[in-house]
């Protein structure tokens, strides 16, 4: 009984795996005919969603051949539609061409027919010693997608306008993959383009959140020739999400020998680097550098006064910090800097004036104290989060006797 009821099964199996034999012929015959709307692609497609699941049609060159050519069917009537000035669904257009691209590079990867001899034996091939193969769909499959490949382009932007961050980066990707698939295709594009396409891939997927992965396609578009300005800093500011500081350091460097000090940015992660790791000569030559060319810049002068403190001293830094708060008003290390030296002035009355009255160090030290105070305030508006510049200003109204200052900013 077990053993006919397992016959019934496979006879059932067999009757279901002939019908979508047949399925997969109608639709395919269907969507020749030349009345083909939109709507018709997409109920075709969804009639033939039971073969692509089937086990006896879904691994089948067959059923996903006819998969695209459906959907790229509904892609370029979309297109004429949109030609002729009717409404068309932009980003349903868009998704018909990607999900058509899937449909027929799984075909593509299934399409591979063994051949046999007359008594149905592989045919071996006597130079690799490897089984014949022979394809049936591949050829049309590959004119058809190199027919659309600046379709891929054109969707990637209208996606990307729509802020489908996730469709663009497949169209652009998709569009590379077709640019560098040996053939016709491959031949008529540009490595310069390639690379504009793979930096627009990146910014898809800075966008999309995949900061690693646009760091490598904007290094990507730059090894293909395409090395816009963009393409550093988008990468910069990627790296800076993961906070991998050498990998900054060394496209920083790459940058400022292709742009020199056209971006003060790029010359200023170098110094910084330099600084961090007391390397202060190599810091400030830099520094005269980037100075020379923009003496306007307040991050450059607080930088220089930073590198002067350290090799000379304080009071050789002061003009530097004095002329960056000068440039820039708002700038919160700049102020910071000032307000420090006049500080740490006021602490050293006592060790300097060994032999002044008591009263007369107070004094001295409250004018210095006073002239610290506006910078030192205005830093910790700036930047409330300063513990160096709370702590300053605590000792400040400590010494000038300001209980109400001390006490709001102990609050």
């Amino acid at each position: 009984m077990k053993q006919y009821a397992i016959m019934i099964i496979a006879a059932v199996m067999c009757l279901n795996g002939a019908a979508q034999h047949r399925l997969v012929a109608d639709v395919k015959k269907s969507i020749d005919a030349l009345t083909m709307t939109v709507d018709k692609y997409k109920n075709a497609y969804k009639k033939l969603q039971p073969a692509l699941t089937h086990p006896e049609t879904a691994e089948k060159a067959e059923t996903w051949t006819v998969a695209g050519r459906i959907l790229m069917g509904q892609y370029d009537k979309c297109v004429d539609n949109r030609r002729a000035g009717m409404k068309v669904n932009g980003k349903e257009m868009a998704y018909a061409l990607l999900d058509g691209y899937d449909a027929l590079n799984k075909a593509l990867s299934l399409d591979t027919i063994v051949e046999t001899d007359k008594n149905g034996n592989p045919r071996i091939d006597k130079k690799t010693g490897k089984v014949k193969i022979k394809t049936k769909y591949s050829r049309d499959i590959r004119a058809r997608l190199n027919a659309h490949i600046n379709d891929f382009r054109y969707v990637g932007s209208e996606l990307y306008n729509a802020k489908d961050w996730d469709g663009a980066y497949k169209a652009w990707d998709y569009y590379c993959r077709l640019a560098t698939t040996p053939g016709e295709a491959a031949q008529a594009v540009p490595h310069s383009l390639l690379g504009e396409m793979r930096y627009y891939q990146g910014i898809a997927a800075w966008q999309k959140g995949a900061p690693a992965d646009a760091v490598t396609l904007f290094a990507t578009a730059r090894s293909l020739g395409y090395d816009a300005k963009e393409t550093y800093d988008f990468a910069l500011i990627c790296l800076s999400t993961l906070g991998e500081e050498q990998p900054i350091v060394d496209l920083a460097r790459e940058a400022y020998e292709k742009y020199g000090t056209d971006d003060p940015q790029y010359i200023r992660i170098l110094i910084n680097d330099h600084i961090n790791k007391n390397r202060l000569d190599s810091a400030r030559m830099l520094l005269v550098k980037a100075i020379a060319v923009n003496d306007h810049d307040a991050g450059l002068q607080n930088l220089m006064g930073l590198v002067v403190e350290q090799q000379e001293g304080m009071e050789h830094a002061l003009p530097y910090f004095m002329r960056c708060v000068e440039l820039d008003p708002e700038h919160a290390q700049g102020l910071f800097n000032v307000g420090r030296y006049y500080y740490n002035e006021a602490t050293l009355v006592p060790e300097r004036n060994p032999r002044m009255a008591r009263k007369a160090r107070i004094k001295k030290a409250s004018q210095l104290y006073e002239q610290a105070l506006p910078y030192l305030e205005k830093a910790y508006k700036l930047e409330p989060a300063n513990d160096d510049v709370r702590n300053a200003l605590r000792n400040i109204y400590y010494h000038l006797g300001d209980a109400a200052k001390l006490q709001a900013l102990e609050k």
